[in-house]
């Protein structure tokens, strides 16, 4: 008994789940709290069903948890180095049986992406979990490998996340008001420019979370010969390159507070929540030089993407006040 509880918390470790959990939040977050009050302003609503929308999160959170076990699949000679006490696959779980979860759950998650796209009349759709799919593989043999290449790879598959709650939902918009929208000039560009900000801020804080986590790992990666930023520009470098893209997203969320979002408690949140841990964090990464250190910073950089996604119940009420 003892031993089968070890195995399944070692799973959930493997697929990390709380990046699942928040995947799947950003998802539902993104519908319920943007798209459904933003729609409500023009007296329209959400088209995409309960259950296809759940089949839609499924499918991103399954192709999600075959890409971490993949990656660790292959990442387990420089994690012995780089993190030897988290190595799951080959020890609590065999390398085999990480390989055929890897597929299983590939394997679901395309089919519920594909009964998602079929569902809504645009089965070509399916190619986007293809798409992310084999992007995860290739990621975990190659990409993460090549410098710079894989941060902005896996950044872009983060962002993409909320972009599909849109990129599902929109179709159905339009069949269903098209009439309105031609006799009222009524534009949907509005959707795209709070899920795209959304998408935007996602990933670039991903990127500079990557990067860190490249810092962290100089070590490991250096001994197998990854051509990571860290390793291929030096540590000054990568310094440098995390704190001006740090200034590029804190100097967007400056405009958007004061000229689209100029109510006092988006600035505030905002503020506090949002750009003073990235302050923080430029500080950090520019004193900071043992692994322990960069660590703590990728943390909080985590901390920051969870922040900004629990802006969306705030956005909620500021649309719904607003309109």
């Amino acid at each position: 008994m003892v031993k089968q509880l070890k195995i399944v918390l070692a799973f959930l470790r493997l697929i990390r789940w709380p990046n699942l959990l928040i995947i799947a939040v950003t998802q539902y977050f993104i519908r319920w709290f943007i798209l459904k009050p933003l729609l409500a302003t023009a007296h329209f609503k959400v088209q995409l069903g309960l259950w296809p929308f759940s089949m839609l999160v499924l499918s991103t959170v399954l192709i999600a948890a075959a890409g971490y076990i993949i990656n660790d699949y292959f990442d387990r000679k420089t994690d012995l180095i780089n993190r030897p006490g988290k190595v799951i696959v080959g020890r609590l779980i065999r390398r085999r049986a990480a390989m055929f979860m890897h597929l299983l759950f590939t394997g679901i998650g395309i089919l519920a992406g594909a009964y998602v796209a079929w569902s809504i009349g645009k089965l070509s759709l399916t190619v986007v979990f293809v798409f992310a799919a084999g992007v995860l593989w290739f990621y975990s043999t190659t990409y993460k490998r090549q410098i710079l290449v894989g941060n902005l790879v896996i950044s872009m598959l983060v962002g993409i996340v909320p972009l599909m709650v849109l990129l599902f939902e929109f179709p159905l918009l339009v069949k269903a008001y098209h009439l309105d929208v031609l006799r009222y000039r009524i534009k949907l560009d509005f959707l795209v420019y709070w899920v795209a900000t959304y998408a935007g801020f996602a990933f670039m804080v991903n990127l500079i979370r990557e990067i860190i986590k490249d810092m962290e790992d100089f070590e490991g990666d250096a001994v197998f010969g990854r051509r990571t930023v860290p390793i291929a520009w030096g540590m000054k470098t990568t310094r440098w390159l995390v704190i001006g893209l740090i200034v590029l997203v804190i100097l967007p969320l400056f405009y958007l507070i004061l000229v689209h979002l100029d109510d006092k408690w988006s600035y505030s949140y905002i503020l506090l929540f949002i750009i003073v841990p990235l302050l923080l964090t430029a500080a950090g990464v520019y004193w900071s030089n043992t692994k322990q250190q960069y660590h703590l910073l990728s943390q909080l950089i985590k901390v920051v993407m969870l922040t900004g996604l629990l802006y969306c119940p705030l956005a909620n009420y500021i649309i719904l006040n607003a309109a």
